[in-house]
């Protein structure tokens, strides 16, 4: 029995150990993924630098701690304050940030991109495991807060979503709902996007399938309804930690993000004694390196466990 406090440290820890694994392949084929990581080599993570993923999941954190709940202007503030360039934010990701900056409001400022549609990418849903934690037992609750948070930086619904079901994955890891979470998520889920894919989830873990057929399946990409799915996927193919974000990061494409998700739902399941240690030991420290991450994972248990009325009381600021 893996307990809560070992549970919030995994999902934090795990999510920026599997951003920083995939990190150095980011963007390659599955072919050269494999040709980087040898079968028979073992998976070394190289430098154990962490990249935008997990620097705006420390944001989340950060703002949810100090506001016990919801604070957008905050958020997005931190989002600001803690942006380094060096991280691989996309383009968009910038051009909002920047928007904020000069004075838009913080949840009006993604809504001009992509021809007013908003971006559908994961960015939201990499960041999100905090508030999975948060509120792994209250959905309607996480829900609202996962869309909030989305809108700093994604208008799309499809964006939107992902978060929440990435969320929503994390939440029912931290419950134990190993088996059933297909069918929670699919009960969950509003749009038919993600239905369609938690669908062909259920078909896809009956038998063996090749990487190929789970990328043309899931995807691989940088769209949340192309990497949620397959972060989902690959904790639920496999029975350890390590197994399941080798495999997210081994399907190549957006590795850092799906690695990152896959790493939040797993540590989230497993507690942080199911990430092998020489990963954990290689993540980067510093000002907001390893341990700082450590002590927002405590910070945010000792949030959810101090306040026994913490939902009947959350209060969101805007």
């Amino acid at each position: 029995m893996v307990d809560l406090r070992s549970k919030f440290t995994g999902a934090l820890i795990g999510s920026a150990v599997g951003d920083a694994l995939g990190a150095p392949v980011e963007g390659w084929s599955m072919e050269m993924v494999r040709s980087r990581y040898r079968e028979g080599t073992g998976w070394t993570m190289i430098n154990g630098r962490y990249t935008d993923d997990t620097e705006l999941m420390i944001g989340v954190a950060e703002s949810l701690i100090e506001h016990k709940g919801f604070n957008g202007a905050d958020m997005a503030r931190r989002f600001i304050q803690n942006y380094d360039a060096t991280r691989g934010y996309s383009p968009w990701t910038q051009e909002t940030l920047q928007r904020i900056r000069e004075g838009v409001r913080w949840d009006k400022a993604s809504e001009n991109l992509f021809g007013g549609k908003g971006s559908y990418g994961n960015g939201a849903a990499m960041r999100v495991a905090p508030i999975g934690l948060l509120y792994y037992d209250d959905a309607d609750t996480l829900r609202d807060v996962a869309y909030k948070s989305s809108s700093i930086t994604h208008a799309h619904e499809l964006g939107k979503e992902g978060a929440a079901l990435q969320a929503f994955s994390i939440a029912l890891a931290v419950r134990g709902e190993k088996e059933g979470m297909v069918p929670e998520l699919q009960e969950f889920a509003r749009s038919e996007v993600y239905k369609k894919k938690l669908g062909k989830i259920a078909v896809l873990l009956q038998k063996e399938r090749t990487e190929r057929e789970i990328i043309a399946e899931l995807g691989n990409g940088e769209a949340a309804f192309n990497s949620v799915p397959t972060a989902l996927y690959s904790f639920l193919r496999f029975d350890t930690f390590e197994a399941s974000v080798v495999y997210a990061v081994g399907l190549g494409g957006d590795t850092d993000t799906i690695g990152a998700m896959t790493g939040a739902i797993g540590g989230a399941y497993y507690g942080e004694g199911g990430i092998p240690n020489q990963w954990v030991e290689r993540l980067e420290e510093g000002a907001r390196g390893m341990s700082y991450i450590k002590r927002l994972a405590e910070e945010l248990y000792h949030l959810k466990k101090s306040d026994c009325n913490f939902m009947s009381a959350q209060r969101y600021t805007f």
